[in-house]
């Protein structure tokens, strides 16, 4: 095995490069590899909740700045339609920034693999993960296959093997790693999401916004220079079902009648026009997807981001959820790679996380899936009764009738999905029985 390195970070969106970023900058050899070229089109709601500012700044290294000098916008709250034409807004409370970042991914991706290659990460783009090398039933190395330099018959390039002390799986929600782990598992609410770009919508006024309906759901905000993300979310049976034709004929192919889609939605009609869109409707989906833990059992893996468990795009998680679990990653991962090189460095060799050992252990990556347990349970929860009630259109129409007519509880749950509040506040009885009644 000629390739070998501390680190090899599957996946260079958020939770990717910022896994790398933080390990490479306490010294580690770090492989980052992606097999898309920056920039490139994410499928996202684009949405960076008001505590994902507050990891920009912990990542130093001028990425806040970066953020805030490119075209963005700025949103101070969530407003949800109901399927009955109710309408509640709440607006974020506490913290020292009351608004949340959105910008495209094409921009924020960008910005985080430059950080993480100017801290050191080795970034190879285009070289697709195929698999994993386990040595014992540890986790050892993962095999690429890189672009098509040489200009091969196949049209592919040549495989390579990465070997290395830890593979993060950052690969997303259809990650290769979590596959090749047999860790993947899915449960209700599935959905697929169709966004655009989308230019000059009407009617947008610096907060969120999400439409509920038996159908489905939409959800709109603005990226910076005039410009929204529009995302249509529907069942995954639906797509099936209508994208067969439902035993009448040719399917419905929802990329041509998305606009046509949205016009169903009473609160939408007539806000776009079909001639300013901006990118290409992109798909993705199905949600619901997650893995029975985030470290590889036999060792030598761990997965970050989506990879670990995916958010429904309705609470605007995923970004924030990608940051914070690099973050975890990142306080285990340092410790126990010095560890192995303090025990195990050659005599004439300065110790540090530069020496190469073997795959880190099972116990060695216990302490990042307690952390993202005891970090995350609350939002799952949370974002799991959303998911839930989002499917119920007469639970939506009652709780967002009475969050009309309380300020102070809208207020309470925005921010609760922002994560500038603590999910339990939401989850007490006392709180939640005031949704209803």
């Amino acid at each position: 095995m000629t390739n070998r390195w501390d680190v090899v970070v599957v996946g260079a969106g958020p939770a990717g490069a910022t896994t790398a970023l933080l390990l490479a900058r306490a010294g580690a050899s770090v492989l980052l590899v992606d097999r898309a070229r920056f920039p490139r089109d994410k499928a996202c709601s684009e949405y960076l909740s008001p505590a994902t500012t507050e990891i920009l700044q912990r990542l130093g290294g001028g990425i806040l700045d970066a953020v805030e000098g490119s075209a963005h916008a700025k949103l101070y709250g969530m407003k949800v339609v109901a399927p009955c034409g109710a309408a509640m807004c709440g607006r974020f409370r506490g913290g020292p920034r009351p608004y949340s970042f959105a910008l495209p991914r094409t921009t924020f991706d960008t910005i985080l693999v430059a950080a993480a290659a100017r801290a050191g990460a080795d970034v190879r783009e285009c070289v697709t993960v195929e698999n994993l090398v386990f040595d014992h039933g540890t986790v050892a190395a993962v095999v690429g296959r890189s672009g098509n330099p040489k200009g091969l018959p196949d049209g592919r390039g040549e495989r390579e093997t990465y070997g290395s002390r830890v593979v993060v799986g950052a690969d997303g929600l259809r990650s290769v790693v979590a596959r090749r782990l047999g860790l993947v598992r899915s449960s209700p609410p599935r959905r697929v999401a169709f966004t655009a770009h989308v230019a000059d919508v009407a009617g947008i006024d610096g907060v969120g916004e999400l439409h509920v309906s038996e159908r489905g759901y939409v959800g709109l905000g603005p990226v910076g220079g005039g410009i929204t993300t529009v995302a249509l979310v529907l069942p995954l049976a639906t797509v099936r079902r209508e994208g067969r034709g439902g035993g009448r004929g040719a399917g419905r192919d929802f990329r041509r009648s998305f606009f046509a889609e949205l016009e169903q939605f009473p609160g939408l009609a007539g806000r776009f026009d079909p001639r300013r869109l901006v990118r290409d409707v992109l798909a993705t989906g199905p949600f619901a997807q997650w893995s029975r833990t985030a470290a590889a059992p036999g060792g030598g893996a761990l997965l970050v981001g989506d990879a670990a468990d995916f958010f429904d795009p309705f609470t605007g998680q995923g970004i924030y959820a990608a940051l914070r679990g690099a973050e975890l990653a990142a306080q285990c991962l340092i410790p126990a790679l010095a560890r192995g090189a303090s025990a195990h460095s050659d005599p004439g060799r300065k110790p540090g996380v530069r020496d190469t050992n073997g795959p880190l252990p099972a116990a060695a990556l216990e302490s990042y899936d307690h952390a993202r347990r005891r970090e995350f349970a609350g939002k799952w929860l949370l974002e799991r009764l959303i998911g839930v009630g989002v499917g119920w259109p007469a639970l939506t129409n009652r709780v967002v009738c009475r969050l009309a007519g309380r300020p102070d509880l809208a207020d309470l749950l925005v921010s609760a999905t922002g994560n500038i509040v603590p999910a339990r506040r939401v989850l007490a009885a006392s709180v939640l029985v005031q949704f209803l009644w």
